[in-house]
């Protein structure tokens, strides 16, 4: 099956320098190759009273760290992960594969909500949003997803305490902030779908 694929958005830039990403954040592979597949995560905070959000952590990820990372999950939080996800598209009523609609396809839209619990993202102090990439395109095989901080926060609870160590050690090593944001960062979940 081929990738239906459409220009990167501007929500997947990088806020840092406005343009897409460019590199894998662990092993620094070009990302915008023709066949290159990667993933992009993007940590957002919305600020009560205004129509604002920034973004407290992003990174673009090849898909052969992706899984080698994966593969650092624990049995247990993986198939957590698994029940946790075919659960929620059994209740949407998605069999198997989620289809969208190209002719009318809404990227504002369509991220404008939790996938997993539909609320708003206006109305979160946090989500994330997470797409999958091959090279200078999206791919929609598997479209992008706004996941809120009441969903963030069961999908951590999944995780077994090996699987959360492992999170923190890629957040320490790959997204660390400044020693003066880091109680405020090290609460940010960082997940994989």
């Amino acid at each position: 099956m081929s990738d239906y694929l459409v220009d990167i958005p501007n929500q997947f830039f990088s806020d840092a320098d406005g343009e897409p990403f460019h590199t894998c954040v662990v092993c620094g592979r070009n990302l915008l190759e023709d066949g290159t597949h990667y993933v992009i995560e993007k940590a957002m905070k919305n600020y009560e009273g205004y129509d604002f959000s920034s973004t407290v952590f992003e990174y673009a990820m090849c898909m052969d760290c992706y899984q080698k990372m994966q593969q650092g999950m624990s049995e247990e939080s993986m198939q957590n992960m698994q029940n946790y996800y075919q659960r929620i598209v059994t209740e949407k009523g998605v069999n198997g594969m989620m289809m969208i609609d190209l002719q009318t396809f809404d990227l504002n839209d369509w991220l404008s909500r939790c996938f997993f619990k539909e609320k708003p993202v206006s109305e979160m102090k946090e989500y994330q949003l997470i797409g999958q990439f091959n090279g200078n395109h999206m791919v929609l095989n598997t479209p992008p997803m706004a996941i809120g901080e009441d969903v963030m926060e069961e999908m951590a609870d999944l995780l077994s305490e090996k699987t959360k160590d492992e999170m923190n050690g890629f957040r320490e090593k790959f997204l660390g902030p400044p020693p003066e944001i880091e109680e405020l960062f090290s609460k940010r979940k960082i997940l994989l779908i």
